[in-house]
């Protein structure tokens, strides 16, 4: 059996090489392409590391667009704009693949897998991220997925690394999460073989009672989908990259680049236009938020440390490499001052698009919660709603708040937990390349 040791280069050669030099005639195969974190990893490698020889996303064909159309959709987005205006070389060597992580095989054409036969680095990010989605599509996706990106990747010859996106509270019913595999009571053989074998909502009643006191279905697959990984640490040279409430880049492609409002981001979004007032969490919780840029480089660098570094790279008898990609319990604001700063920033530089002036505060009672949130917000929104359609325009306030109040009902554990969090593996990137390539 293999060990992650048999993938590595020796000691003298990675003093001869530089991350950039690492980078050098890879093929890359990234999947979770369309992604808030995908599109940041592409645009990073397609602008920072342009002598990549060929980069390969996997993209599902939907809408009535080929996976060929849906790739120059993506690179047309502004966000590639800097890599275009300063590597445009570098866009020739990106090509589709399509292919769907919901399938057996992810549907991917046999003339497509000779495509990627010759992929050196993976980089596997595609999830379905919502924390409502129903159990039998959350294993489909991001449990069976996962499995069946590894069986592909077994017949990857010359691949280096396989990198897995996970997240960080994968072990949320854990109070602290360290950068290993834990056990848990289920099987991911037997997860998989119970969705493909039930209806949805049988699986959906099911779940309360098999999810080892997982709040959601995300969480829940995510954790069975790290077993996986660990399942192929002695066939394969993987690694687990765990990811914490990822929020807006500080710094690339752009600063404050964001493409969704999942997590906090809506709800900071939210309270910034006045349209939150209230939520559901104690004042003082120490939120563990990561920007996306802080996460893409984490992400390059993994991969280069997991193949120039033997000791970085070593898996355990019990447990594959992991990383959690985080900041240290003692660097975390408490969320108070977070939502201070950002009123005073928000009432300096208001945005055209403010409903009312940002205010309120949060607390820890749903009771009060739910009686600010009905009287304080839902109210208004419902008499703003009332003015906007006497003047024949289209309500949207009440539809908002409703979300917001489900937002804030499934958000409610990790916004209002506070985990202790093992990052050394992650803190010890910084040292794996030289200052030049910082």
């Amino acid at each position: 059996m293999q060990n992650i040791k048999d993938f590595t280069v020796n000691d003298d050669d990675l003093k001869k090489m530089s991350i950039t030099d690492f980078y050098k005639d890879q093929e890359i195969f990234i999947t979770g392409g369309s992604g808030f974190i995908g599109k940041a990893l592409i645009e990073k490698l397609l602008r920072s590391f342009p002598s990549f020889k060929k980069m390969f996303i996997l993209l599902r064909p939907k809408k009535n667009k080929t996976a060929d159309e849906r790739l120059q959709e993506l690179l047309d987005n502004s966000i590639f704009q800097r890599a275009r205006d300063e590597q445009p070389e570098s866009f020739k060597k990106i090509h589709a693949i399509a292919g769907d992580c919901r399938d057996l095989g992810l549907s991917i054409s046999n003339e497509d897998l000779k495509r990627i036969v010759n992929v050196t680095i993976i980089f596997h990010s595609a999830a379905n991220v919502r924390f409502d989605n129903p159990f039998k599509d959350s294993i489909f996706v991001n449990l069976r997925g996962t499995h069946e990106i590894l069986k592909i990747a077994e017949t990857m010859t010359k691949l280096k690394a396989f990198i897995h996106v996970s997240t960080l509270y994968s072990n949320v019913d854990q109070p602290c999460i360290y950068e290993k595999i834990l056990p848990i009571s289920a099987d991911w053989h037997t997860t998989i073989k119970l969705a493909e074998t039930l209806d949805g909502k049988t699986l959906d009643i099911l779940f309360k009672k098999y999810s080892s006191n997982h709040p959601n279905t995300y969480t829940f697959a995510k954790s069975l989908s790290e077993h996986v990984v660990n399942d192929y640490k002695n066939k394969l040279p993987v690694l687990v990259y765990r990811v914490a409430m990822v929020i807006s880049s500080v710094d690339e492609p752009s600063t404050g680049w964001v493409d969704n409002l999942n997590g906090p981001c809506g709800l900071l979004l939210t309270a910034s236009l006045g349209l939150t007032h209230t939520a559901h969490t104690s004042p003082r919780t120490k939120l563990n938020m990561i920007p996306c840029d802080a996460t893409v480089h984490g992400l390059i660098i993994s991969a280069y440390a997991a193949v120039s570094d033997s000791n970085f790279a070593t898996n355990s008898k019990d447990s594959v490499v992991v990383l959690n990609s985080c900041y240290s319990n003692e660097g975390l604001t408490p969320l108070w001052k977070i939502l201070r700063d950002g009123e005073t920033l928000a009432k300096e530089n208001p945005s055209e698009n403010m409903v009312w002036l940002p205010g309120g505060n949060v607390t820890s009672s749903f009771a009060g919660f739910f009686i600010r949130f009905v009287f304080g917000q839902l109210a208004l929104a419902i008499l703003l709603d009332v003015v906007v359609r006497l003047r024949k325009g289209k309500p949207l306030l009440v539809k908002i708040q409703r979300r917001l109040f489900f937002v804030n009902i499934v958000l409610h554990k990790f916004v209002s937990t506070e985990w202790l969090v093992e990052n050394d593996r992650f803190k010890g990137l910084s040292s794996q390349i030289a200052d030049a390539d910082k």
